[in-house]
């Protein structure tokens, strides 16, 4: 297992921990974090409020292009409108944390609900390899968006131009939302 840093939600000296992180467990120096990289925090501090400051964030490096395409834009609307429903336990990995950790970028908010769709069919395809259904990926993706851009808490339908390789994929019949919508 590797080790991993976390903070409490509230903590704002990102960099500096990751630089004492790193020379603690990578033998890695002051200078060793390069500048195409941003210490980020998984979980923005918008989805804590002061009544949660019990909870940790874990920080990663994420490459700074990555991260500019969440924005600060989408990670404050998508965590303010998350930040509406009670913390209840953890907070676990997210699709937001978990495509950061992994370099994948978002579409913009402007492209419009055709792109936001067949971009999340691709990505949904290309985790599959890693375990991750394609379809219940696509629901998870497209909520992801939908509530972000437009604060509507479901998933997008399949776009015409692959609905029938969603229909066809054997979890499709255990996602009926995507028939609903």
């Amino acid at each position: 297992m590797q080790p991993e840093l976390w903070v409490r939600s509230r903590y704002r000296g990102y960099r500096k921990a990751f630089r004492l992180f790193l020379s603690e467990w990578g033998g890695i120096g002051d200078d060793g974090i390069p500048h195409n990289l941003q210490v980020d925090h998984l979980h923005p501090a918008s989805r804590f409020t002061p009544k949660n400051d019990h909870y940790f964030v874990r920080l990663a490096l994420i490459e700074r292009g990555v991260n500019a395409s969440y924005g600060a834009g989408f990670e404050r609307l998508l965590y303010e409108r998350e930040r509406e429903r009670a913390l209840s336990g953890g907070v676990h990995m997210d699709w937001m944390a978990y495509l950061k950790v992994r370099g994948i970028r978002l579409p913009a908010k402007t492209a419009g609900k055709a792109v936001w769709k067949a971009w999340s069919w691709q990505c949904a395809k290309s985790l599959g390899p890693e375990g991750f259904d394609p379809v219940f990926t696509y629901v998870g993706l497209t909520t992801m968006l939908n509530l972000a851009f437009l604060n509507i808490w479901r998933p997008l339908p399949p776009d015409d131009a692959f609905r029938p390789e969603v229909e066809a994929h054997p979890s499709y019949p255990c996602a009926p939302q995507l028939a609903e919508v």
